[in-house]
């Protein structure tokens, strides 16, 4: 849930040059990214990717990048948070479903970070392996206007991205 990690992915992903922030992409993996950043509480790894397609219940006039991640941060003993930026801002309380292949999982979100969602910790570690076995991943929420997502992504690399990470962040 840290903010500097959302910024250096949304940076990153974009192409944009002016991040103030040091991150190095070091693989790609079919349709997943691996990157890593030294920050000055130490070295931050973290995979991601795009979807494939999106579906709205209703019409949209415009929508921010969308970007689903998975981050490690050894130092601070955090690994492999999924966590999704979904370009625009949820719906107070919104109940947010990330599902594989069938088998759904829940995401949270916070007002102070409005755009984003994280797996709930106790369904982390069970998501991450599904998503590892799986081929396909949904992300469901609905916006503060009332529209309805589904953000369809790719698996396929996940598993090659999240080795690398581990390698570039293995655990404290």
């Amino acid at each position: 849930m840290n903010s500097r990690i959302l910024t250096i992915a949304a940076v990153v992903i974009v192409g944009s040059t002016a991040s103030a922030l040091a991150q190095t992409n070091v693989g790609t993996f079919q349709d997943w990214n691996t990157f890593t950043s030294n920050e000055s509480d130490g070295k931050l790894c973290f995979v991601a990717s795009q979807p494939k397609d999106s579906k709205y219940s209703q019409t949209i006039h415009g929508r921010d990048p969308v970007f689903l991640m998975v981050t490690s941060i050894p130092a601070k003993g955090i690994r492999n948070e999924v966590s999704t930026i979904i370009g625009y801002t949820f719906a107070p309380n919104a109940d947010v479903t990330a599902t594989v292949d069938g088998k759904s999982f829940k995401m949270f979100t916070s007002e102070t970070q409005g755009d984003t969602a994280w797996a709930v910790a106790d369904q982390q570690a069970a998501l991450v392996e599904a998503m590892k076995a799986g081929s396909k991943m949904t992300v469901e929420g609905k916006s503060k206007r009332g529209t309805t997502t589904t953000d369809t992504y790719s698996l396929s690399g996940i598993t090659a991205a999240l080795d690398k990470a581990t390698k570039e962040c293995p655990p404290q």
